[in-house]
């Protein structure tokens, strides 16, 4: 019986499979298949399953990491949107919130997501709410019908977005609207800002919403047409979708809310990182995906990821629960240049998949890190990439004209100064995740994954002052190992704005008991038992006059001691964030919670100790360059799959897998450990 967690990327298609009959796993690698993912995510399927020994109608779970909402929103080829605004709010998106990233850049274009509607499709209904929910203005309804008829004849919307001010504190109207909607128009569908994100704060709100409808006709297509694609192919199973909460669900219910996918490609290998460092006995760790165009980086503790609900796609808030998670344009296929004052850059600018770097001779003539890693001898022509037909010397012509003749220094100088660029803007997104928010990164060990971190990863923790590395028996496809290793999760939330010492336990009962049934109904959906599912409940708080709040855990259960265990966890959760906290200080609620989850049973793929050789590995020998001094040198090249339990090398080296590269630089020991994992010790 076989598991598959297959996550697309938009350089390659990572694929895990995991036999729990055999106990054993496979692992593979196929270029993705822009603009048609499904190509290459069915072709990953099958050649892996077939790896496996098996057959497609062995498999009894597929779980799905996709950037097909990230995607949509960044090449703003979403659906054609109608809102409809409360009369007199019908410029919340285009005012924003007056922020302006680049402060002295007089041509600076609006941050606002002004590509999701412009604002004649904007209209308004009259009706109002107050901020505690009690009805202003009524529904004109007769007004609605108008105003819905507008937008389709003459504007030919094909999402209606319904935002409506105050909507959190009561949905009625914007539920009757929605009525409405389907009545006159069963075909089109509708996004409820009450629906997505039911808290105040319109703007905000608003771009959630938006980005809903924006993503659901795309996610929606993509995912049936999927499901299609694996019924025909005999796999008739349930597919799982990652979401940016780090949960997955059923396609019926990520499709009552795509937004949800936004980020699901990057929480997928944190998931992964942060299950493999507290099975190998390192809960606090820094993830690190190095991927082709990009490097996504979280912290991690107890195990944990951390989640937030003040998260941003691009300069557009996302105020959805998300795992946190800060990343830079430095990946494989990020090119390095020589800027108009003479200084050597690398990235954000990328070669992509096609024509990507110089190497992959299809055209590409920039050169890029991965180019650097080529003319430096780290890594194997023959079998990078999955066997495609690398040209090393269209590598060493790239970096020559473009970096090493302007620079007027040699060859080997200008690839290990691509290097240290990169590692050292990658740092910097190390420090910010550790140092800027109160973390010692000698606390923390590094896990870095994807086709280069593990490449990277020495020199990185060098710069960033971390003492330790993880790299996992499958770091090249650890997002898709990640992807079954997630639960099954769905949440809930409710506004509930009101001050902590006039809350009784009836109330916290009133609030959650509706998200309960909410969660409930869509685990349900998913096929699990009731029985199976663990709850946490989380507040939002704040000491009163504050502008912002942080969210805690309160528990389980719901107990007569709820309120004020939750009043002192936010007191220490203060003292502990921002070094300051005030036990006489009045609080209040600002939002509460509910998470229904339900681990998967693949859960036990970490815990079993590697199956690994016991003999003495023989490495190869090839010419490296680690120091432009030393020029190059032989250095030992290992198999992963040679290495043995407690096996001990000293570098430099290397050490090759069908997935990535790993470089073990000088001064640096690595041990592998009973799970498998190569543990680095760095001499910082």
């Amino acid at each position: 019986m076989l598991t598959v967690g297959i996550d697309v990327g938009g350089t390659f298609t990572d694929v895990f499979v995991r036999d729990s009959d055999r106990a054993g796993w496979v692992v593979h690698k196929v270029p993705s298949t822009p603009p048609v993912f499904g190509d290459g995510f069915m072709r990953g399927l099958n050649e892996a399953v077939q790896m496996a020994g098996a057959k497609p109608a062995d498999v009894q779970r597929v779980v799905h990491g996709t950037t097909v909402a990230t995607n949509c929103i960044l090449t703003q080829s979403g659906a054609r949107l109608g809102f409809l605004m409360t009369e007199g709010c019908r410029d919340v998106l285009y005012i924003g919130i007056g922020w302006r990233p680049k402060m002295y850049d007089l041509d600076m274009d609006p941050v606002e997501p002004l590509f999701l509607a412009p604002r004649r499709r904007s209209l308004e209904v009259p009706e109002r709410m107050d901020f505690q929910g009690n009805v202003v203005t009524p529904l004109d309804e007769a007004k609605l019908r108008e105003v819905a008829t507008t937008l389709v004849e003459q504007h030919q919307v094909e999402v209606f977005v319904v935002c409506y001010l105050h909507s959190y504190a009561n949905p009625a109207h914007e539920r009757r609207t929605r009525e409405i909607l389907n009545e006159l128009y069963p075909d089109i569908p509708v996004s409820l800002s009450s629906d997505v994100l039911p808290r105040r704060r319109e703007y905000r709100r608003l771009v959630v919403t938006g980005f809903d409808g924006y993503v659901k006709p795309v996610v929606t297509n993509y995912l049936n047409e999927l499901v299609a694609e694996l019924r025909q192919a005999n796999v008739n199973c349930p597919l799982h979708v990652m979401q940016s909460h780090g949960g997955v669900g059923g396609v019926d219910n990520v499709i009552e809310r795509p937004v949800g996918t936004v980020l699901s490609g990057l929480a997928a290998g944190v998931i992964g990182a942060a299950n493999v460092g507290a099975t190998a006995g390192f809960p606090d760790c820094i993830s690190l995906d190095m991927g082709g165009t990009s490097t996504d980086v979280a912290l991690i503790r107890g195990g944990q990821a951390l989640v937030t609900s003040e998260g941003s796609f691009e300069d557009y808030p996302l105020n959805v629960p998300m795992i946190d998670v800060r990343t830079i344009g430095a990946g494989g296929s990020s090119i390095a240049y020589v800027d108009e004052g003479g200084a050597l850059k690398v990235g954000p600018e990328s070669a992509g998949a096609d024509p990507g770097p110089a190497c992959y001779g299809r055209g590409g003539t920039q050169p890029t890190v991965t180019d650097a890693s080529l003319v430096l001898g780290y890594l194997n022509p023959a079998t990078f990439a999955g066997g495609l037909d690398i040209d090393v010397e269209k590598s060493r012509q790239a970096i020559e004209t473009k970096i090493a003749q302007p620079l007027g220094m040699s060859l080997r100088e200008a690839a290990l100064g691509i290097h240290a660029i990169v590692n050292s803007n990658m740092a910097q997104t190390l420090r910010l995740v550790s140092v800027k928010r109160g973390h010692d990164p000698r606390d923390f060990v590094l896990i870095p994954f994807g086709g280069a971190g593990p490449l990277q990863g020495g020199k990185l923790a060098e710069n960033a002052s971390i003492n330790r590395i993880l790299i996992p028996p499958t770091p090249g496809v650890l997002s898709a190992m990640g992807l079954m290793l997630a639960p099954i999760q769905h949440e809930a939330l409710a506004s509930f704005e009101t001050h902590a010492n006039g809350v009784d336990h009836g109330q916290l009962q009133a609030i959650f008991g509706p998200l309960d049934e909410q969660c409930s109904r869509k685990m349900q959906n998913d096929g699990v038992d009731p029985g199976d599912t663990s709850i946490e409940y989380f507040a939002e708080m704040r000491y009163v006059g504050q502008a912002h709040q942080l969210e805690i855990s309160i528990g389980s259960t719901l107990a007569e001691d709820t309120l004020p265990k939750a009043i002192d966890t936010f007191h220490q959760a203060h003292q502990a964030t921002y070094n300051h906290s005030d036990a006489t200080a009045e609080t209040e609620f600002v939002a509460l919670r509910a998470v229904h989850r339900k681990d998967p049973p693949e859960k036990t793929l970490l815990e079993a100790a590697a199956n690994a050789p016991t003999a003495t590995p023989q490495p190869e020998h090839r010419p490296a360059c680690l120091d432009a001094n030393l020029g190059f040198e032989d250095i030992p090249v290992y198999k992963r799959a040679d290495l043995p339990i407690g096996f001990e090398l000293n570098g430099p080296a290397v050490v090759e897998q069908a997935d990535t590269t790993t470089m073990i630089y000088r001064n640096h020991h690595a041990q592998v450990d009973q799970y498998g994992n190569l543990i680095i010790d760095v001499k910082t």
